[in-house]
């Protein structure tokens, strides 16, 4: 019995020692992605006003390299928000008829234009449309991220989203498929867990597949990391019953 007992204890002290590893990390993280958009913004719009007779090239680069920074910016506060209305429990879902082939064409069509130069975005879409029960934005929002995750580690290639109905009829698997770097076996099976990132030089907190699983799963489906490893792709793929459940 006191074995027992000791052996919890010491699990109980390695949980909370690696939280407050884990929580420093995000720290020292959050601060450096939030500072670098910031500087990156602040930066190049004094630029824009302190140089009124710079050339059309050259401010093109400016209001790009701005946007670009605001939308990584909005991003991180909004995966902030969301994590925290996991925590507290308080994440809403709106649950209705939704029409695969215009869910994938909306997520498509609003990325199409946002792929780096030597990246290709393609839509794979089954002749027999399907039509499930869940949240569309909360969907949309998941593809979201694994397409922005997809950019940030493929420099040329291509990034496939399609869908399929599963084999027995009962729900339907969407696929973000990319030829980009891979990730390592070692850390496939962290990828999903809290302030993880599989590169520690890429923007972002970790957040991103954190809450695409807790959406998936409060969905009643399931995400799946295929990859064989550094240098080969990744595959994530979302299983989404034709029946969410209520949320």
């Amino acid at each position: 019995k006191f074995k027992d007992q000791e052996r919890i204890l010491i699990e109980a002290r390695q949980k909370a020692e690696e939280a407050d590893r884990m929580k420093s990390a995000f720290v020292a993280n959050m601060s450096h992605d939030i500072r670098t958009p910031l500087n990156a913004i602040v930066g190049f719009s004094n630029l824009l006003v302190e140089e009124p007779n710079i050339d059309a090239e050259e401010k093109s680069m400016c209001i790009n390299t701005i946007n670009t920074n605001t939308q990584h910016l909005l991003k991180l506060i909004n995966d902030i928000l969301d994590l925290s209305r996991i925590e507290a429990g308080s994440m809403k879902y709106s649950l209705k008829e939704c029409n695969m082939h215009d869910l994938l064409r909306e997520v498509y069509n609003t990325h199409k234009l946002l792929m780096p130069e030597d990246v290709d975005l393609k839509l794979f879409l089954p002749e027999k449309n399907m039509t499930i029960v869940t949240d569309y934005h909360r969907i949309v929002e998941v593809l979201t991220n694994l397409i922005s995750n997809s950019i940030k580690f493929t420099e040329h290639g291509v990034i496939s989203l399609g869908y399929n109905e599963d084999s027995d009829g009962q729900g339907v698997s969407i696929y973000v498929k990319d030829s980009g770097k891979g990730i390592p076996l070692d850390k496939q099976k962290k990828v999903f867990d809290r302030f993880t990132k599989v590169d520690e030089y890429t923007q972002g907190a970790g957040l991103g597949l954190v809450i695409c699983k807790h959406i998936v799963d409060s969905l009643g489906g399931s995400i799946n990391l295929e990859s064989e490893g550094e240098g080969k792709g990744a595959c994530f793929t979302i299983h989404l019953p034709n029946q969410s459940p209520k949320v």
